[in-house]
This record gives C-alpha cells, sequence and structure tokens, in this order.
C-alpha cells in the first residue's frame, strides 16, 4: 500500500484522525500540513492573514434571515412565520434584518460585513450530507472528492508533505469531529479539538512526549513509523496551541457563557492573537441545529435564538480582535449546505431547499454592500425553490485570489475550474485599514450593472483631494480619474466603460488618507 493510500484510508477511518496523545484524554486529529510557513508566506505576499469558516449546520432559512419586507408573495407563502415588515430591522427599502440580528446589522453599517443574496451551486442537492460534502470539497453536485478545498489549497504549498510536518498547524477546528474541508489528497490537513472546554482542559496541562521501540524493519514498520510521527506532531500542535494561548490569556471583550459559537470565537481571537500561524479558522453553534423542519419560529423560537447567538457572537469577535490588535488580519465567512424552501410547511417551518444568503465579515472585506439582487420568489426551479444567482466557488475563489494574494493556477488546482470571484475582500497587494466607515456607506455606483458609462457619487465630511480609479479581480488598477481638490458636500464623477469586456471589477474612491470600494459589473 502506497503512504498516500495509507493515510487517505486510515484518515477516513479512526486509526489516524482519532489519535490520543496522552494530553489529558483530549482527541487530537493530527494536521498532516508542511511545508514551511516561509513558503504560505510567499504564497499570501508575505502576510499573517486568517480566514474563519462559521459553518451554520442544518440549512439556514435566508429568507427569515434577510427579510424581502416588500414581497406580497414572502407573506403569503409564511402566514405563520413571516416577520412583520414593522418589525424588522432596516436594511434596504425593500430588505429588513430579522430584529434579532442586531449584531450583523451594526457589522454592516459600520462597514465590516457584506451580503452574497442567492449562493448555491448549479442543481442543488437537499440533502444534508451530500449538500455539506459539496460545499466542504467544492464540487458540483455531480462530482464526488474525497478532499476539502482547504486543504487542497494548503497542499499547493505543501510540496513535500506528508513526509515533512510543520512546527505549527495551519488549520483548526473547534468542533467534535473534523472537517472534510480539511482533508488534502495526501492526507488530513487540520487539527480539531472536541469542545471549549476541553480547550481549555488542554491548554493548562503540559504535552508529554511518547517513546516508542524502534520500528520493525518491515514495509509495515515503515507506515507504522510515519503513524508515529503523525502522533509526535500532534503532540507539537498542542504545545504549540498552548503556548499561542498563554501569551494572550484574555480577551477585550465578554463574550456570553450561554452562547456556544461566541466561545469557540472566543478561543480563536486567543490563539490569533498569541501569535499561532494557523491561516484557517472552523467554527459552528454545534449539532445540525438549523435544520427548522418544526416550530421554526419568527420573531421568537428556534430560528431566531440561532440568528442572534451568530450575530452577537461575530460581533463581539471582530471587537474583540479590534481590542487585540489583529483586526485587519482577520475575515471570515458564513456557510450553510443550502436555504430553506419558501413555503412553511405544516408543522410550523421549513424544509430543505436551495439558495440562501453567505455573509462575509471582517474590518478588510469592501464592507456595507449587498451583492445580488432580492429573492425572486416568482421565478423558482421546478420544486418551488429559489434559483442559484451566484455559485459558492466564486466567493472560494474570492477568498483565494484577493485575501490570500493566491495566482491563478492555484485557483483552478483548488476549485477545479476557474470562477469568476466576487468583489468581496481587500486586494492583498493593496491592503488598507478602512479609515472613515461613513465614506463607504456614501459611495453609490449607478448604474450598476451598466454597459456605456456609470457614475460615482459621494460624500465628503471635509475638503479632500479625490482619485477614482478602477481595478480588475487581481488588483490591476485599469482606470485613473484624478477628480481634484474638492470641498465638504456631496460629488459625482462619471466613468466611461465603452472600453470594458464584461466582467467585475472594483471601483475604489481614495478621498485623502479616506478610501472606499465597492463592486462593478459591466454586462454587454
Amino acid at each position: 500500500m502506497k503512504r498516500r493510500e495509507f493515510l487517505e484510508r486510515s484518515a477516513r477511518g479512526l486509526a489516524l484522525t482519532s489519535l490520543v496523545t496522552g494530553l489529558g484524554g483530549i482527541r487530537i486529529n493530527a494536521l498532516a500540513m508542511s511545508p514551511a510557513l516561509r513558503a504560505l508566506e510567499q504564497l499570501t505576499g508575505g502576510s499573517d492573514r486568517v480566514f474563519v469558516l462559521i459553518q451554520l449546520t442544518g440549512g439556514n432559512d435566508g429568507l427569515n434571515t434577510i427579510i424581502p419586507i416588500e414581497n406580497g408573495l414572502y407573506y403569503q407563502a409564511r402566514p405563520t412565520l413571516a416577520i412583520p415588515k414593522n418589525q424588522t430591522l432596516p436594511l434596504t427599502s425593500t430588505l429588513g434584518w430579522h430584529p434579532l440580528l442586531t449584531g450583523f446589522r451594526d457589522l454592516y453599517n459600520d462597514g465590516r460585513l457584506s451580503i452574497v443574496q442567492n449562493v448555491t451551486y448549479p442543481n442543488p442537492d437537499r440533502s444534508h450530507f451530500r449538500g455539506t460534502d459539496i460545499w466542504l470539497t467544492a464540487t458540483d453536485s455531480d462530482v464526488f472528492k474525497s478532499s476539502g478545498w482547504v486543504g487542497r489549497f494548503l497542499e499547493t504549498v505543501a510540496p513535500d508533505f506528508p513526509e515533512r510536518l510543520p512546527d505549527e498547524p495551519l488549520a483548526v477546528q473547534i468542533g467534535t469531529t473534523l472537517s472534510l474541508g480539511f482533508q488534502g489528497n495526501r492526507g488530513t490537513l487540520g487539527i480539531t479539538f472536541r469542545d471549549p472546554e476541553s480547550f481549555y482542559a488542554l491548554v493548562d496541562q503540559q504535552g508529554t512526549g511518547t517513546t516508542y521501540d524502534p520500528a520493525p524493519d518491515t514495509y509495515g514498520g515503515t507506515e507504522l513509523e510515519f503513524v508515529r510521527t503523525v502522533e509526535l506532531s500532534s503532540q507539537l500542535y498542542s504545545q504549540a496551541v498552548k503556548k499561542a494561548a498563554d501569551r494572550q490569556k484574555t480577551n477585550t471583550v465578554t463574550y456570553p457563557t450561554n452562547n456556544p459559537l461566541a466561545q469557540s470565537l472566543k478561543i480563536v481571537a486567543r490563539l490569533i492573537a498569541g501569535g499561532l500561524t494557523t491561516k484557517f479558522y472552523l467554527v459552528s453553534i454545534g449539532g445540525n441545529t438549523f435544520d427548522t423542519h418544526i416550530n421554526q419560529g419568527s420573531l421568537t423560537g428556534i430560528h431566531p435564538q440561532l440568528l442572534q447567538q451568530l450575530g452577537d457572537a461575530v460581533k463581539l469577535f471582530l471587537d474583540d480582535c479590534r481590542g487585540l490588535g489583529i483586526a485587519d488580519r482577520v475575515v471570515g465567512m458564513t456557510f450553510s449546505e443550502f436555504g430553506r424552501r419558501v413555503m412553511e410547511n405544516g408543522s410550523r417551518g421549513t424544509d430543505h431547499g436551495t439558495a440562501a444568503p453567505l455573509f462575509v465579515f471582517g474590518e478588510q472585506i469592501i464592507g456595507g454592500q449587498i451583492l445580488g439582487h432580492d429573492p425572486d420568489l416568482v421565478n423558482l426551479d421546478s420544486r418551488g425553490d429559489l434559483l442559484m444567482e451566484f455559485d459558492y466557488r466564486q466567493v472560494y475563489a474570492a477568498a483565494l485570489l484577493q485575501w490570500f494574494g493566491a495566482p491563478m493556477n492555484t485557483l483552478q488546482a483548488v476549485l477545479f475550474r476557474e470562477f469568476a470571484a466576487l468583489p468581496l475582500f481587500q486586494i492583498a497587494s493593496t491592503v488598507e485599514q478602512w479609515e472613515d466607515a461613513a465614506l463607504v456607506q456614501s459611495l453609490t455606483v449607478a448604474p450598476n450593472p451598466c454597459s456605456v458609462q456609470t457614475t460615482i457619487g459621494y460624500h465628503l465630511p471635509s475638503p479632500a483631494r479625490v482619485t477614482v480609479t478602477i481595478h480588475d479581480l487581481r488588483g490591476r488598477c485599469l482606470v485613473t480619474r484624478d477628480v481634484g481638490d474638492c470641498p465638504a458636500g456631496n460629488g459625482t464623477v462619471v466613468l466611461p466603460l465603452d472600453r470594458f469586456a464584461s466582467g467585475t471589477y472594483f471601483v475604489r474612491l481614495q478621498a485623502g488618507s479616506r478610501s472606499a470600494m465597492k463592486a462593478l459589473f459591466v454586462e454587454r
């Protein structure tokens, strides 16, 4: 059996991914990831950027998360579950936040959260297990893979894996089982802790080394030696985690103890601030919690409580990152295997659906924007479910190209083909921290989409020199318009687009030391 085959089989079983390290009996899944950190730094432009994945397990109901408050079909389809318009939190003239999503509302208004509407993939699968696998492996509904998109991405900078193991983990999941998303073609590329309490038990103990008699000089002995190497690495990783936690023992905000997602993000913040070089974190509330077939609730109940936990936890986490001085290094996104059906069922719940909104968050995102249209409740699929507007892999592509600065050949290797990245993250080579949320909110692009020209609108709180630039998805500046010294107040700039090909671009407004950016869609 080849080493790769051995590792893959072991990872699918329990021989390798359930190693007990002797550290308080806590299960740690061995991270099989190399190379030295410098290779990853080369990929990410010398940065120490972190990406946080929040999994809404069970299928989040998007229509009761972002409510189409002016759509009568929504209220007809949900006689007991619909959120009254006057109870929603204002978002746009046609959309409202669920009233318990105050955390997301505040982040959106502050330019630290954006919305991608109607996200799924062609021919969506309504099975929890298959749908989750598709999102984690970044495949089409008729393609089956045993490796995840995060694992494949990390492997592009791990040419010597599994022969060489790093000093610190590059992927961490706080949960009960290791995600398929961290599985690479050559093995598992992540560690997992059973739960937050186990994490604290772990970091408060000393790791102990393990010694063995020499392995026999046989083919099986070679594989046994490899398993021992992985176990040793898991002990080293636990020590690295403990050191990071010891370096940052406190948070700058108070996380509620009755919010499991908040408790997980509390750990993540400590580890990042403590200097752990991990690039990906995966957290969730736990269980199949968003599978709300029965008594889902509208203003109160199961789903509203979950939304409140989600919004509050992410808001606290980003505020904590600010307080810890790591905010400009951290972004993240939510994902769920599918949305729910348009119509409520007979049990005052919702069944498995298709498309739903997805959220990206962080200081270095292009914040305060909604990509896509309001949910179309007239044109539905053959089963009466929402149609796709964006493929979820367009978000993954944005993370790889814009946040991590990966080259296009890496995108093709990870996602198996090219996808048009959505304008979501600050471009790796030109990162600047948002300095004025009001400028971000004032920036308008109309019409958008456009074909011949568009008008950029903005409001200056004080006089400033204004420059408008247009960038492609790789960050290359295509057009620069020096507007000159402008007074305080409203201003506009007309940009001709007749020479632009169809596609997605960035419009960037620079006003003195302040900047703002929004998406521009050109259609022919």
